[in-house]
């Protein structure tokens, strides 16, 4: 019993380190396309502002090369029925950072985010 629960413990634990070295090649920062902006916090934080306006505020989780967001909360969020949560498929390269749909049921949201790339704000 106890050897079967040490082995789930290690088995847990490398799942974490795993799942975090991938999480860590994303890169946080603050993003910007058009009038857009669109910052990734380091807690799983993301919000989307227009100008000085927070128009979307919500989580985000990295899974190798595919970004899961989920909106809170904000003007522009897509909190419908099944619509709240999308995943995309990310690349950064140059100082830019490319969104490309994976799966999203709101049009809105995937035009924006997949419109061209975000340029990194320094």
């Amino acid at each position: 019993m106890v050897k079967q629960a040490t082995v789930l413990i290690s088995v847990f634990w490398l799942f974490a380190v795993v799942t975090n070295l991938f999480a860590a090649d994303f890169p946080q920062g603050t993003y910007a396309s058009g009038e857009y902006t669109i910052v990734f916090a380091d807690k799983g934080q993301f919000r989307v502002l227009t100008g000085e306006e927070v128009v979307v505020e919500g989580e985000y989780t990295v899974k190798g090369e595919q970004l899961m967001l989920t909106d809170k909360r904000g003007r522009f969020a897509c909190t419908g029925e099944g619509m709240a949560t999308a995943t995309y498929g990310w690349k950064y390269e140059g100082e830019a950072l490319t969104l490309s749909k994976v799966e999203d049921k709101c049009s809105g949201r995937s035009a924006g985010l997949t419109a061209g790339p975000w340029k990194r704000k320094k």
